[in-house]
């Protein structure tokens, strides 16, 4: 395990996989780590990189504050320079949000990213929960921070449910599409949030299988 700086912050970066070729980096759901990825590590040639980010796994836990995909985005971009080259990306659930935010600021370091469904900002259906009735919004989150603190403090960080949807408007995501090389997401008829539809609409979008092994073979570089 590697640790890399990220702001004020202190991340863990796993190499899963080691060896000459394209890097991969992986960026977990929320409430995932970067471990997610391992069984998948083999099904690349080069070398398998995945973070957990801050909050999650063997990540600091920042105190005094909240949680934002910009703020993991950082994570990510700092993971990237120290992959130190070009990278494919591969991200699911709230990773996948923040692969596409790193693949439109950093298109000279991301080649292609490859967005799967998990949970996050990609499970948050076509509304933000901002727009539920007061007491059944207050019910979803008590549900959310019960849920979280359960969980073993060292790989959940309760904070972590503002990532659970996204309020900003969908083309704030599709301004990041326009910008970036390539983007494969991972179709299979589901509902989708709006900012995944609007991406969906891009010039350097291409639906891609949900089996992430045949998507890992597209995210290759050409």
């Amino acid at each position: 395990m590697i640790r890399v700086a990220s702001g004020r912050s202190e991340i863990a970066l796993h190499e899963l996989r080691a060896g000459a070729g394209p890097t991969l980096l992986c960026l977990h759901a929320l409430g995932g780590r970067g471990s997610d990825f391992a069984e998948l590590a083999p099904h690349w040639s080069g070398r398998v990189l995945a973070l957990d980010f801050v909050g999650h796994g063997a990540s600091q836990h920042p105190r005094g504050g909240s949680y934002s995909p910009e703020i993991l985005a950082g994570d990510a971009d700092a993971a990237l320079a120290h992959a130190g080259e070009a990278c494919a990306v591969m991200g699911a659930g709230l990773g996948a949000y923040v692969a596409l935010l790193i693949a439109g600021s950093r298109p000279e370091r991301v080649h292609a990213a490859y967005l799967l469904p998990g949970r996050g900002l990609e499970g948050g259906g076509p509304a933000p929960r901002t727009a539920l009735a007061g007491e059944a919004l207050r019910a979803e989150l008590a549900l959310l921070l019960d849920a979280a603190a359960q969980r073993d403090r060292r790989d959940f960080d309760p904070m972590l449910h503002t990532c659970e949807v996204d309020p900003r408007p969908a083309d704030y995501a599709r301004a990041f599409a326009d910008a970036a090389q390539r983007l494969l997401l991972a179709e299979d008829g589901s509902l989708r949030p709006p900012w995944w539809e609007a991406v969906r609409e891009a010039a350097c979008a291409l639906r891609a299988p949900m089996d992430p092994r045949a998507g890992l073979a597209m995210l290759r570089p050409a």
